[in-house]
């Protein structure tokens, strides 16, 4: 009836760590699997990450501080069975090892302080793993990553798919769902350079195909500031939300991104983050405040997370204006802040990859970093871009920069910024670059349940739907760093068990 053009059991659609977890898990409980990726290159938002993978040694703690992170948004059923699936990531990830020899290392704190990054009831329950050391891998030639770890991760997680060979489809995007009479899942179709093709599922398919970082719409639709830029694949472009509304599927968590503030310019479709990553570290300066349109500070530049939860002072609509006061906004830092380090950290696959220089001098030199004599002329430059719409008052940045430097030296922020992060801003040249609202990834998309199971709005399963990663993640108020991580081991093997005990269609 439906001319199928290949048939499986268990269609997963997205090959990044979720999708990988999840195919592993089908496959070793007995499912024949079929992977699609719409890039050319396997790894989605996964191989870009820091590598540290969220785990649990209590859960009782874990589901306490998972309660405090959702912020009321997620059910106390679903945080549980979070919680616990968390417990068995660790031992999971050890097994993946034996395939490839990798090197794991488990770890308990920073510091004195505990690996999670919020000072809620429970936050000691968690650490995290990290894939240290591949055997013969020293990294893929078409990813710049933060840190080794998040690659040595997906390579091992590769290296399994391809230990088990199981079939895998790249630069094939999955278009559309297909359903039954019965309104159950059957397969999907999907288009490569060679066409369509309509695939059967006979137990399920399993959506692994990531956020809508890169998808203007969605964005606009569910974010309230704009324009928000992504640092995320281009690919990622909210299809499995489209999908999944097609056949009925409620959404939650559209609002809730993973991100920050960074930089975007033209030349380059992503956007680059800051250079802060991982957690706030009480004694690590950072060289720059952040100010609005109008030339003044309004946020603390460096929370507990500092690639997550700054971008949402940005977001301020004025209807007066009416607009986005905050949107660009602007770092400001001198001489000695360019000297300390470069300010971005890109993130990048295959055609995008940039290298920040050490001293930021190269980006000096293209234009991208605005440099001034004083103040004064800075504000005057910021002033005549376009993106400033005139709106920078150079006495503003004057009196900004003073308040400042008189803080420093008390060592005490009316925003909150901790003393062992400032730096002075005295030292002339002074600099600045505009930076936007944004997106490591987004969190937002189909609801499920314990099983991993895509509900309709009425709360029930699409019959042999499912959903694993950050496509419909649990994470709804707060993000914790590691989490999607953690969260692509734990719902991509509930998810690959669940698929693997359904019924075969007719």
């Amino acid at each position: 009836m439906n001319n199928w053009d290949m048939e499986t059991e268990v269609l997963v659609i997205g090959y990044g760590l979720a999708g990988a977890v999840a195919a592993v898990v089908a496959h070793d409980a007995g499912s024949q699997v079929l992977m699609l990726e719409k890039g050319k290159y396997p790894g989605g938002c996964s191989i870009l990450a820091g590598g540290g993978i969220k785990c649990v040694a209590d859960v009782p703690g874990a589901i306490d501080y998972f309660t405090a992170l959702s912020g009321g948004r997620v059910e106390p059923s679903l945080i549980t069975a979070f919680a616990e699936a968390m417990s068995g990531n660790e031992a999971f990830v050890r097994r993946l090892a034996a395939t490839d020899g990798a090197e794991i290392k488990a770890v308990y704190k920073v510091g004195d302080e505990p690996i999670a990054v919020y000072p809620f009831l429970g936050r000691e329950s968690l650490y995290e793993v990290r894939v240290t050391k591949v055997p013969g891998f020293s990294g893929f030639p078409w990813v710049i990553a933060s840190r080794l770890n998040g690659v040595n991760m997906f390579k091992m997680a590769m290296d399994n798919v391809e230990a088990r060979k199981l079939p895998l489809m790249l630069s094939t995007a999955a278009t559309r769902l297909v359903t039954n009479a019965q309104g159950e899942v059957i397969g999907a179709v999907a288009q490569s350079q060679e066409g369509e093709r309509r695939i059967r599922a006979r137990r399920s398919v399993i959506l692994a195909c990531g956020g809508f970082e890169q998808s203007p719409w969605l964005k606009h639709q569910y974010l309230q500031g704009t324009p928000f830029h992504s640092m995320a694949p281009l690919t990622h472009t909210g299809d499995g939300i489209l999908m999944a509304q097609k056949v009925g599927a409620a959404l939650w968590h559209m609002w809730h991104v993973h991100g920050s503030y960074g930089f975007k310019f033209p030349q380059y479709p992503i956007a680059f983050r800051h250079a802060f990553g991982g957690r706030r570290l009480a004694k690590r300066p950072m060289p720059w405040i952040v100010v609005d349109r109008l030339g003044k500070r309004y946020m603390n530049e460096y929370p507990p997370a500092p690639q997550d939860t700054s971008h949402r002072p940005m977001e301020v609509f004025d209807p007066d204006l009416p607009g986005y006061p905050r949107i660009p906004s602007y770092i400001v830092f001198d001489e000695a802040g360019r000297r300390r380090g470069p300010i971005a950290q890109p993130l990048a696959i295959a055609d995008y990859l940039y290298r920040w220089s050490n001293d930021n001098s190269q980006e000096v030199e293209r234009g991208w970093i605005i440099r001034r004599d004083n103040l004064t002329e800075l504000a005057e430059v910021i002033r005549t871009t376009p993106e400033n719409e005139g709106k920078m008052n150079p006495q503003n940045l004057e009196d900004t920069v003073a308040r400042w430097n008189e803080a420093v030296v008390v060592g005490m922020d009316a925003l909150g910024r901790l003393p062992g992060t400032m730096m002075p801003i005295k030292a002339p040249p002074f600099y600045a670059v505009p930076v936007w609202p944004v997106i490591t990834n987004t969190q937002g998309g189909p609801v499920h349940n314990e099983k991993q199971q895509v509900l309709d709005p009425l709360g029930q399963p699409i019959p042999h739907l499912y959903a694993a990663g950050e496509l419909g993640s649990f994470f709804g108020h707060l993000y914790e760093l590691g989490g999607n991580l953690g969260e692509c081991f734990a719902s991509g093997r509930i998810a690959g068990e669940a698929v693997a005990a359904e019924e075969l269609l007719p």
